[in-house]
């Protein structure tokens, strides 16, 4: 059950990033981004992401419910920029920059030892 709860996030932190990043189409477009070497993460690293992916959950969250609700595209723009805002603020306020807190999930998407340290973090 741990690893559903961590992909349940992570489903809700891609999606979160998705709208950071304002590149849904362009990740779609992107089918084998360039390799580039990302640093491991520390212990200090592992527990400030965790942080940060509950708030941006958090976010994600409530924008997908605000967003079902959304009368316009309009409106739906702005809970959008609103919820961007909101995670770049979470992401920051616990230490690390948006550019590095990606970087970690792809490093735990195709490295066992990083996923297995933010597992730990998460409590499971």
């Amino acid at each position: 059950m741990p690893m559903n709860k961590l992909r349940t996030r992570a489903a809700s932190v891609l999606l979160a990033l998705s709208v950071l990043a304002g590149a849904g189409a362009a990740m779609a477009q992107a089918a084998d981004p360039p390799a580039v070497a990302i640093a491991p993460v520390s212990d200090a690293e592992a527990t400030k992401f965790v942080a940060a992916n509950k708030k941006v959950t958090a976010v994600a969250n409530s924008m997908t419910v605000e967003l079902q609700g959304a009368a316009s595209e309009e409106d739906a723009a702005a809970i959008q920029a609103k919820a961007e805002k909101q995670i770049v603020a979470a992401i920051q306020k616990e230490g690390i920059t948006p550019t590095r807190y990606t970087e970690i999930i792809r490093l735990a998407e195709t490295d066992a030892a990083t996923l297995a340290k933010l597992r730990a973090k998460f409590g499971g």
